[in-house]
């Protein structure tokens, strides 16, 4: 029995040495929930307000790039160099083509007058060699002129 009685009294000092330690880590405990932390953000705070500040100026500049470009392309017109090329062609084979058609009708008009001049030439000297052929004929057509 002496050691039950042993036992109980190193078990009953455990249970009060624990109570103890349990009694100074709930003051500590207390004592930690108490203690208020103060942390200094002011350094990143004064850091993210100059990377804010860059970021902006960054932002702002890149906005006004951005508009820049967009009135330059406003103010030009974009065109393929394939489409002026095929514009610029069709319109001097037009005007060559008018051009040619104009200097032929002209060509056209002096082709007939030539031609109708020598037809007229040819009528008259035909007409003269058939009277020379022909005395006859030349005194009855003076005949028949003089009646109109």
């Amino acid at each position: 029995m002496a050691k039950i009685e042993e036992i109980t009294a190193l078990l009953i000092d455990e249970i009060e040495d624990f109570k103890n330690t349990l009694r100074e880590l709930k003051k500590e405990s207390d004592k930690l929930h108490k203690k208020e932390f103060i942390i200094d953000t002011s350094q990143i705070k004064t850091a993210f307000k100059e990377f804010d500040k860059k970021l902006s100026a960054d932002y702002d500049h890149r906005l006004n790039e951005v508009y820049e470009i967009q009135k330059k392309l406003n103010k030009k017109i974009i065109i393929p160099k394939w489409m002026i090329i095929l514009f610029s062609s069709f319109f001097i084979i037009t005007i060559l083509s008018l051009t040619f058609n104009i200097y032929q009708l002209k060509k056209t008009k002096e082709i007939k007058e030539t031609a109708h001049e020598n037809g007229l030439d040819e009528m008259r000297d035909h007409m003269k060699r058939y009277f020379d052929d022909n005395p006859n004929s030349l005194k009855q057509y003076q005949i028949w002129v003089n009646k109109k």
